[in-house]
């Protein structure tokens, strides 16, 4: 009588593994045969849709009850086509989608080699990447390589704006120009020029002059600015190395007035500052070494040197001397 043993434990934990592994396997393959006939992944259909071939992943095929409504796909869902009401969509990835809800459809050919979009108010179409366009109304832009180089303009109104990333942005809009120059997103310009008349109700320039102009070198993150000119027609400003955008936070500036304001606003802080009001009435003073006070009002004019320490004042009575504030001489 041959003995038996029984078999070594390892051996049996072994083929329950592998029962295990079956099973779970099976469960998998029976819960993705099961999806498949449930819903295709793609669609959500308003109708309700009964299988009529329900293969998973190699194919399925369903349909509404009264025909309006039905899709097939195959190969996981990588190649099929819908039709539900108005609406229709195919697809045979990753080469061909289509959606179409007229007027709207969409269209993608070996992305991105073909790409097209048509509503009511658009009409995009870019045929690879180097060359594409979008209509919306009466505007139409142009793109070469994408972003690189673009250009906008309007049928209708005379505008225009094209630009060449990072090089430059031009734009015009009736009598209007724009002019940015090695220009990095719009945080860092080399060089801009604003020139037209400005738009009704902004400061629009006078004393006859039909264009204002306004330049700058030089901003970064419109915090600093290295040089600046305006003119607006009824006045004109020079600047250097403004900070916060602010005219008055530069070292070096001289903004002066036309016509019936000849204002001036002017210094190079802090070796000359000027500042005069139409009437006549201001101060000026180089450093501490000499300025002068004109009052109007008044009637006077005084000059003085040396921080105020000497001081010379004219009115209509004649001309009076100050040292240290103290009269030393006049009338």
């Amino acid at each position: 009588m041959i003995p038996r043993f029984p078999p070594p434990a390892g051996d049996d934990m072994h083929r329950r593994s592998i029962l295990r592994a079956a099973s779970a396997a099976a469960a998998v393959l029976a819960s993705a045969a099961l999806a498949g006939c449930t819903g295709p992944l793609l669609d959500s259909p308003e109708k309700v849709r009964h299988y009529d071939l329900c293969l998973p992943p190699l194919v399925t095929v369903s349909s509404s009850e009264d025909g309006s409504s039905h899709q097939w796909s195959a190969l996981l869902w990588l190649v099929g086509h819908e039709v539900e009401g108005t609406r229709t969509h195919s697809r045979a990835l990753p080469f061909w989608w289509h959606d179409a809800e007229p007027p709207y459809a969409e269209d993608t050919l070996l992305f991105p080699l073909y790409y097209s979009r048509q509503s009511e108010v658009e009409d995009t179409r870019f045929f690879t990447p180097l060359y594409g366009y979008v209509e919306r109304g009466d505007l139409r832009s142009d793109y070469i390589l994408g972003p690189i180089l673009w250009r906008e303009y309007s049928r209708s109104t005379n505008y225009f704006r094209s630009s060449i990333l990072f090089v430059y942005d031009w734009k015009h809009a009736g009598e209007q120009d724009d002019l940015s120059i090695l220009s990095i997103f719009g945080l860092v310009k080399l060089f801009t020029l604003e020139s037209g008349r400005p738009p009704e109700g902004e400061t629009v320039p006078a004393l006859g002059r039909e264009h204002s102009r306004r330049l700058e070198f030089i901003n970064i993150l419109g915090l600093a600015s290295g040089f600046g000119y305006d003119d607006i027609g009824d006045r004109r400003e020079i600047r250097v190395l403004s900070l916060l955008s602010s005219e008055v936070l530069s070292p070096l500036r001289s903004w002066r007035g036309r016509g019936d304001d000849p204002f001036v606003r002017e210094w190079v802080f802090p070796f000359y500052m000027n500042a005069h009001n139409a009437d006549g009435n201001g101060w000026l003073a180089v450093g501490p070494l000499w300025g002068q006070i004109d009052d109007t009002t008044a009637g006077t004019a005084t000059n003085w040197w040396l921080a105020g320490l000497v001081s010379r004042t004219e009115a209509k009575e004649g001309a009076t001397w100050r040292l240290a504030g103290f009269t030393v001489a006049g009338p």
